[in-house]
C-alpha cells in the first residue's frame, strides 16, 4: 500500500485571479520602460559623439608669490630700493645691511638681498616701482672673482642681454690693493649695468680693505644720499630717527632644548649630526693634532680634523671653514663691565614684519652664548657703531667724541684713524676706556658683525689620510 500525504485543495477566489492579473500587466510596463531608456541612451550616445559639447568652470586666478622673485616683494612690502651684496667674509653684507638702514631717513623703504636667492631677471620690472633703485655692495674674492654668492648674478651679466633702461643703480666695490685685480668686480658690475641700459644715480665707490675701507666707505655713503636726494627730489628726514632694528624679548620660562647654544641655522644640530655638512650646517670635529711649525712674521700651524664619521669629501689646496670661538675672559668681561647676567635668555626679533630676516643670529640664546659664538667682540667697531652708542654716554664729551669719529669730517676721520684703528681697540676697550658709556647689550649685539669662518688651506691629500 502507497500511502501518500494529504492534500487540501483550496478552491481559486477572486484575490488570487487578480494578482496574477496584475503582475503580468507590470512586467510588461517594465520591460518597456527599460527598452524605452536603453533606446533613448544609445540615441544620446550617438548625437554626443556627432556633436560634443563641452562644458566650463571658471574659477579665479591665483597667483603664488615665488621666494625667487625681490620684485614681488618689493611691490607687496611697500619697497622701493633693493640692496644686493656679494660677500665673502661678511663685509659688503654689513654694508648692504647699513645703506638699507639708512634708507628710511629720506621717506624710503629698503630690503637686503642675496642675488644668489632671487632671480636677477626680475632686475628688468624694478622700474615699474616709482622712485625705485638697485644698489649693489659686492666685493672681488680671490684673483678677481666674484664671491660665491655673487657667481650666478656674475655670469648672468656676462651672458644675458637684458633691458635695463630706466632702472636706477648705484654701486659700491669692495676689494685690496696689494691684489692684481682691484676691485674688478665692482667696476665690471658698473660698467655692464650702464651697456645694458640702466641709469647710474651716483659715481661707483671703491673701497680699499688694505688701507680703511670704513673710511672709504661712509664717504661714498654720505655723498651718495646726497645725490640720491636730487636725483629723486627728496630731502633727508633727519637724524633724529629712531634706527633700532630689532626688539628685545627676554624669555623668563622656555624649555632648554628650544635654546641655541652656539649652533648655526639648525636647532640642536650639533647634537643631532645630519649630513652634508657646509657653512650653514657644519660638522662638528675634534682636533686631533695642533701644533707650531714655525714662528715669524706670520704664525703657521699643522692641525689635524677627525673626520672619520663625516662623509666629507676634500682634496689637496681646497679650503676648510673653521667657526671660531670667542675668549670666554673677555665675554665675562663684558658682562661685567654692562652689569648684565649672561644667562639671560632673550631674542632679538625684527620690528620689520615683512623682513626675511627675523633675527640678527640664532634666538632664543643667552647673552653668553651670542657673545662667545654669534657676534665679533674682538674687531675693530665701525663708525656706525660709534654713532649709535654714543647716545648712551653719560659724560657730554665722551659722546660728542663718539659722534665726531662717526663724520666723514677730517677731524672725525684722523680722531677715528688714531684712537680707534691704529690702537686697535675693540668694544672692549671702548667701554673699558670709557666708564660713562652704558648702552644696552641687546643694542651692542645688534650693531656687531656676525662672527664669520675663518678659511684655511688643506695641505694633505685624501689618498693618504
Amino acid at each position: 500500500m502507497t500511502v501518500q500525504p494529504e492534500t487540501t485543495e483550496m478552491p481559486a477566489t477572486s484575490e488570487s485571479i487578480v494578482a496574477e492579473q496584475m503582475f503580468g500587466i507590470v512586467d510588461v510596463i517594465i520591460l518597456s520602460a527599460l527598452f524605452a531608456l536603453a533606446v533613448y541612451w544609445i540615441f544620446l550616445r550617438k548625437k554626443e559623439k556627432a556633436d560634443p559639447i563641452k562644458s566650463f568652470s571658471i574659477e579665479p586666478n591665483t597667483f603664488a608669490v615665488s621666494d625667487s622673485s625681490f620684485i614681488n616683494k618689493m611691490k607687496a612690502t611697500g619697497r622701493n630700493i633693493v640692496v644686493f651684496y656679494g660677500s665673502q667674509t661678511g663685509t659688503a653684507e654689513e654694508f648692504a645691511a647699513r645703506l638699507a638702514k639708512e634708507a628710511s631717513r629720506y621717506g624710503m623703504k629698503a630690503m637686503v638681498a642675496d642675488p644668489e636667492e632671487y632671480d636677477m631677471e626680475d632686475l628688468a620690472k624694478v622700474p615699474e616701482i616709482e622712485n625705485s633703485l638697485a644698489i649693489f655692495c659686492v666685493a672681488t674674492y680671490g684673483e678677481g672673482d666674484p664671491t660665491d654668492n655673487a657667481q650666478e648674478f656674475y655670469q648672468w651679466l656676462q651672458t644675458g642681454d637684458a633691458d635695463l633702461s630706466g632702472l636706477n643703480y648705484a654701486v659700491f666695490g669692495l676689494g685690496n690693493k696689494t691684489y692684481e685685480h682691484y676691485n674688478s668686480m665692482g667696476k665690471y658690475v658698473d660698467s655692464r649695468l650702464e651697456e645694458l641700459g640702466a641709469v647710474r644715480v651716483f659715481e661707483l665707490g671703491l673701497g680699499d680693505d688694505d688701507a680703511n675701507i670704513e673710511e672709504d666707505f661712509i664717504t661714498w655713503k654720505e655723498r651718495f644720499w646726497g645725490a640720491v636726494c636730487e636725483h629723486f627730489h627728496i630731502e633727508s628726514l633727519g637724524e633724529d630717527i629712531n634706527l633700532r632694528q630689532y626688539q628685545l624679548v627676554i624669555h623668563d620660562d622656555i624649555s632648554p632644548e628650544k635654546i641655541f647654544t652656539g649652533e648655526i641655522a639648525r636647532l640642536n644640530s650639533y647634537k643631532n649630526q645630519r649630513p652634508p655638512f657646509d657653512l650653514k650646517n657644519p660638522y662638528l670635529s675634534n682636533i686631533l693634532v695642533n701644533r707650531e711649525l714655525y714662528k715669524g712674521d706670520r704664525s703657521c700651524m699643522h692641525i689635524e680634523l677627525d673626520i672619520s664619521s663625516a662623509k666629507i669629501r676634500y682634496d689637496a689646496g681646497d679650503h676648510v671653514a673653521v667657526y671660531p670661538t670667542n675668549n670666554p675672559e673677555l665675554v665675562e668681561k663684558i658682562g661685567k663691565l654692562l652689569n648684565v647676567d649672561l644667562d639671560t635668555v632673550f631674542s632679538l626679533n625684527n620690528l620689520d614684519e615683512d623682513s626675511t630676516k627675523k633675527h640678527p643670529f640664532p634666538c632664543p640664546t643667552t647673552y653668553r652664548t651670542a657673545l662667545l659664538h654669534y657676534v665679533d667682540i674682538t674687531s675693530i667697531p665701525r663708525t656706525h657703531v660709534l654713532k649709535e652708542i654714543a647716545e648712551y654716554a653719560e659724560k657730554e664729551e665722551d659722546k660728542n667724541m663718539l659722534k665726531m669719529m662717526a663724520t666723514s669730517s677730517e677731524e672725525g676721520k684722523h680722531m677715528y684713524l688714531t684712537w680707534v684703528v691704529k690702537n686697535c681697540r675693540s668694544i672692549i676697550h671702548i667701554l673699558e676706556d670709557l666708564p660713562s658709556l652704558k648702552p644696552p647689550l641687546d643694542h651692542v649685539l645688534e650693531l656687531l658683525p656676525r662672527l664669520q669662518a675663518r678659511y684655511y688651506s688643506i695641505s694633505s691629500s685624501p689618498k693618504l689620510y
